[in-house]
Parts: structure tokens; C-alpha cells; sequence
């Protein structure tokens, strides 16, 4: 059985840069290091973390004395003022892109637009974006979304979740300025994560069956598996190696593997060295 892999695995810059960061902050800062909620979508780099001394919290109601990590994801602006007030050292590592998300979001809403995020509504990058304006915009995940939209005439200014499809975003596009005329569109997609999925695309009808790597919990791995699966092909999204099956590979010739953003290249590797080891099937 051969095994293909897409040229680039492993994290993307905001992945490893709040990684990093929160690392640096366990050597240079004042203990415990705190993460406000999940640092990255991976529960097995959250894991790693833990053991090196990061501690995760649920809410600052938990924090104790010592540094407040911010999520790569981003946070309600309110929460970091209230932070900021606190006795606490931060260590913001919000990726820039999101940042940049939420800054055009303000710069839309300043200019007297209607901001809609196009986006999945309770994930927390979305909510930190809809936060940067308020919470006064409106969420669409989908064409249904769009297309239900009800929205009082006047301007409308549209952002995007770093890590949507496209694609999807395109067709979302195309619906709201059927029915609602010009809108003012302001590209947020992460060019890495785009990349990933375009990587995913060409190597689909090179193989049999594909394998997407990463927390279920992650939006970008979830959107790699939505797009291997426009190819009618098994496509089969695993968190780790020891979710593999034996039976997937009956009569299989070559198998392409892909991971999230968020998935450390640690854990692909595993799933080709257990791929490896299968015995041969027909």
C-alpha cells in the first residue's frame, strides 16, 4: 500500500507561534501559567502543554494569581480590559489574522456598515470577532443562512472566519448579493489554511482513500475532510493513529493523508508508521 502525503503538515504560524509563546511564557513568567479556555483546537497538544506546567482554565472565576495566556483564537475585547485591570501578567497569543479579522470588522462597522461574519457561529474565533464589534453582527454559516437573511436596507459589510472553505464562502457571497445588491467584501481567509485545502483537492483523485488528521473540535480539519469528500471517495477523519481500522484498507492501493493546522506533525507521523505496520489486505 502506498502512502501519499500533501506537501506541508503540521502547524500553521498562529498554531506555532501561541505554542511558542505559551512555552516562553512557563520560562519568563510569573506562575501559573494560565490558558483562558482551549489554547489551540488539538486536545493532544493541549496534553503535552499540560505536562510542561501550562494550566488550562474555564473562566477567569478560575485563575489564580499568576499569568493569563490568551487563546490563539481570540477574546471578547471586555474580558481582556477586565484582565488588564487585574493583578495578572498577559501573554496575548491571538493570532494576527484573527486580529485582523476583528479590526476590519470595527473598520466596517466605524464606516456605518451592517457587519455580517460568515463563519460557524459558536466557534470561538467567530465569537471574538462578533465581540470586537459589539456583538451587534450577524452570524452566517451557511447558504440556508444567507438566503433566510432578513436585513433592513442600508449598507452591508462582510468579514470571514480565518478558516472557512472558499468555496462555501463564495457561494455565501453570491446569495447575499443576489438578494440584498452590493455589499463590501473584506477577504479574512488565512492564505495557510487555503493552501491546505487547494493541497487536499489535488491529492483526493491521486488516491483511494483519505485520511484527515486532527481534533474533531478543529474548524479548519473539519473543512479539509468536507473537502476530501467531494470526491466520493472514503475519507476518514481521525483524531490519532489508534483510531485506525483494519477493515478501511481491504483491496486499498494508495491512501493519502493530510492534517489540520493545528495537528503537530508528531501525530501524523504516528498514523504513517501505524499504516505502515498494517498487515496487507485484498
Amino acid at each position: 500500500m502506498k502512502i501519499i502525503l500533501v506537501p506541508r503538515i503540521g502547524f500553521c504560524f498562529g498554531v506555532k507561534r501561541a505554542v511558542d509563546m505559551s512555552i516562553e511564557a512557563l520560562k519568563n513568567n510569573p506562575k501559573p501559567c494560565q490558558v483562558l479556555g482551549p489554547l489551540v483546537h488539538n486536545e493532544f497538544v493541549i496534553e503535552k502543554l499540560k505536562r510542561k506546567g501550562v494550566k488550562f482554565i474555564g473562566s477567569l472565576n478560575e485563575a489564580k494569581k499568576g499569568t493569563i495566556i490568551i487563546p490563539a483564537h481570540g477574546e471578547d475585547p471586555k474580558v481582556l480590559e477586565k484582565i488588564k485591570r487585574m493583578d495578572y501578567e498577559i501573554v496575548n497569543t491571538t493570532c494576527p489574522l484573527v486580529i485582523k479579522a476583528q479590526n476590519l470588522a470595527k473598520e466596517l462597522k466605524d464606516k456605518g456598515y451592517q457587519v455580517i461574519i460568515i463563519g460557524d457561529k459558536n466557534h470561538k474565533e467567530v465569537k471574538s470577532i462578533n465581540a470586537a464589534i459589539k456583538n451587534e453582527g450577524i452570524i452566517v454559516g451557511d447558504e440556508k443562512d444567507a438566503s433566510s437573511l432578513k436585513i433592513k436596507k442600508g449598507k452591508l459589510g462582510v468579514v470571514v472566519q480565518t478558516t472557512q472553505n472558499p468555496e462555501r464562502v463564495e457561494k455565501i457571497l453570491r446569495k447575499l448579493k443576489n438578494k440584498f445588491g452590493k455589499i463590501e467584501f473584506r477577504n479574512t481567509l488565512c492564505p495557510t489554511v487555503q493552501n491546505y485545502q487547494k493541497e487536499v483537492k489535488k491529492l483526493v483523485p491521486r488516491v483511494d482513500l483519505m485520511i484527515i488528521v486532527g481534533s474533531k473540535t478543529s474548524a479548519n480539519t473539519n473543512k479539509l475532510a468536507e473537502v476530501a469528500k467531494f470526491s466520493k471517495k472514503p475519507v476518514y477523519h481521525i483524531e490519532d493513529a489508534s483510531q485506525l481500522k483494519k477493515n478501511w484498507f481491504a483491496g486499498i492501493e494508495k491512501v493519502g493523508i493530510a492534517g489540520g493546522t493545528s495537528t503537530p506533525d508528531w501525530l501524523i507521523k504516528d498514523v504513517i508508521k501505524k499504516l505502515r505496520s498494517l498487515p496487507r489486505r485484498k
